[in-house]
């Protein structure tokens, strides 16, 4: 697995600014690396003092669970999904949008990047557009998507694979070739 260089970061930053600058605000963005730790922040004038603080929350947010922050919204507050609540065991999770993981050319989660300080639409843009100038992965399918979400949805899975599993016994094959065959004389 690669690090991010400082050449990648800064771009990220900087292209993250100027866009948000380019709207009219003064959006701040971070990056992080693959532990966590803080590579960059950068806040232009007139950007909120929590600007950065968020930004990296969401940046730290997306790498550690190598998903964008709304996907992590959606496992955190959905009651029937196994991420529910989640979001109070640490401080650093944020579950706003705008926070994507930098995902390396392998594959591997190798950072992650936030912004803060737009509507969140702006927020993801800023974030994304960095990595779309240097090459990085930017659509992000849910890692576990179909897979069940919750423990509730595991259970009733297996009961209806151990059902199916029944109905194709030797009693399930002659009901299952009697209307084949009633097909076949019509």
């Amino acid at each position: 697995m690669r690090e991010l260089t400082l050449e990648e970061v800064q771009t990220i930053l900087t292209e993250g600014v100027a866009v948000a600058r380019a709207k009219g605000f003064p959006s701040t963005v971070a990056v992080v690396d693959m532990g966590g730790n803080l590579r960059g922040v950068l806040r232009p004038e007139k950007g909120r003092i929590a600007n950065p603080d968020i930004a990296i929350k969401k940046a730290w947010t997306a790498a550690a669970l190598h998903r964008t922050t709304a996907q992590v919204r959606e496992l955190m507050i959905t009651t029937d999904r196994f991420g529910h609540g989640l979001q109070f065991t640490d401080e650093r999770f944020c579950i706003v949008g705008g926070g994507f993981p930098i995902i390396d050319e392998a594959g591997d989660v190798i950072g992650g990047v936030g912004t803060s300080g737009g509507p969140v639409d702006l927020d993801c843009e800023c974030s994304l557009v960095g990595l779309r100038k240097l090459g990085f992965q930017t659509d992000f399918a849910d890692p576990l998507a179909g897979a069940p979400k919750s423990a509730k949805q595991t259970k009733a899975k297996a009961t209806k694979a151990g059902a199916g599993k029944a109905a194709t016994g030797k009693a399930g094959k002659k009901a299952a070739a009697k209307p084949a065959a009633k097909t076949a004389k019509k």
